[in-house]
């Protein structure tokens, strides 16, 4: 009889302790739903979990650049420039920098501040060449020394460019492969 007592209490505590979330399980949830759903084209919805992810780890800057996107997407520049200078104050050179800078420099040119986003786009061509390939950025650094931007255009290569940077970081961190492993890993059998 006791033996059941000891496992009715140990199964009882178990479930407790697996139906609890930590803050950090409910920040990368709503991460996760988020993405799906801004990659489906809710933004809404995906503004509402970029927000909610926000909340349950404010040091996050993932979740503020993510919420920026989705503000933006919606046309409500007035929140994604509120987003995007959130995550710019919590950055310390993250995997979102480069979200950061691309959608810091859209709010800019759409608001009509012109030299202002021509120099955040500077700065995020920059950026991307250094941390990631230098020839994928070539569209975008064409629009940025001519300074014949068109939004439109540029939206759709930082989304690609961004997405592509994002893709290939998380392949990176969770397997060890992709196209960071073969920039900051040895080959095997290497001269060091």
């Amino acid at each position: 009889m006791r033996r059941i007592g000891f496992v009715g209490f140990f199964l009882v505590l178990g479930v407790c302790l697996f139906s609890c979330s930590t803050p950090y399980q409910t920040y990368r949830a709503n991460v996760f739903e988020g993405k799906d759903l801004l990659n489906t084209g809710d933004y809404g919805k995906a503004r509402e979990d970029f927000t909610k992810a926000a909340q349950a780890e404010p040091g996050e800057p993932a979740s503020y650049a993510l919420a920026a996107t989705a503000a933006y997407k919606l046309g409500d520049f007035d929140a994604a420039r509120t987003y995007i200078q959130e995550a710019a104050k919590r950055d310390r050179h993250s995997d979102s920098s480069i979200r950061i800078l691309g959608y810091g420099s859209l709010i800019l040119l759409k608001e009509g501040k012109e030299q202002e986003g021509l120099e955040a786009l500077h700065k995020y061509i920059l950026a991307y060449q250094n941390e990631y390939a230098p020839f994928n950025v070539r569209q975008v650094e064409r629009m940025w020394r001519t300074k014949k931007i068109d939004l439109a255009s540029l939206e759709n290569l930082l989304d690609d460019e961004i997405g592509t940077y994002e893709s290939d970081m998380e392949l990176f961190r969770r397997s060890g492969t992709g196209w960071f492993a073969q920039k900051y890993m040895p080959p095997p059998g290497g001269p060091w």
